[in-house]
């Protein structure tokens, strides 16, 4: 890939970073874990083409599909109906399981042993993921399942699979 293309990819992506860092208070914690994650993927990216440009297309695909969770993440929390919540952290869900299903791609061709880890690693967080799955699909399936408190209870699961999956990336790092 050419690093023109590479930068346009690169520049659209800074764009889309600025707009969700505008569309919230980029103070709060789980839009700065965003942020954060994805800082530390572009790095990625722009370490890739000076050191290691095969792997150039792996990271730029990393990087947009957290960009996608960040987005999907975002609008989850700031809908203001059940509804609307619901379909973004399905969105967010499916997100998430690209995103770690490119982490086990990349982390295949590691040695055995670091290999070892860091699918264990990817499998804890897909278990957060899966948990945050089944905690909506329970309240979608009980009577009255709109509420504030169940959107409270599936948002904490969102907040432990992000904290897992910024602790899967600093260790893939």
């Amino acid at each position: 890939m050419s690093t023109t293309t590479i930068d346009d990819q690169l520049e659209e992506i800074r764009h889309r970073i600025d707009r969700l860092r505008t569309s919230a208070q980029a103070g709060e914690p789980r839009i700065r874990r965003h942020l954060d994650a994805l800082h530390d993927e572009e790095a990625a990216v722009r370490a890739a083409v000076r050191q290691a440009p095969d792997e150039v297309e792996e990271k730029l695909g990393q990087l947009k599909t957290r960009l996608d969770v960040a987005e999907h993440s975002l609008e989850a929390d700031a809908s203001d109906d059940w509804a609307t919540f619901a379909a973004a952290v399905e969105a967010e869900l499916h997100s998430w399981d690209t995103y770690l299903e490119r982490l086990q791609t990349s982390v295949a061709a590691r040695a055995w042993k670091a290999r070892e880890q860091a699918e264990a690693a990817i499998g804890d967080v897909r278990s957060r993921r899966i948990a945050v799955g089944e905690r909506l699909a329970q309240t979608r399936d009980s009577a009255g399942a709109t509420s504030q408190e169940a959107r409270k209870h599936i948002t904490a699961a969102r907040d432990e699979l992000e904290r897992k999956a910024a602790e899967l990336s600093a260790r893939l790092r």
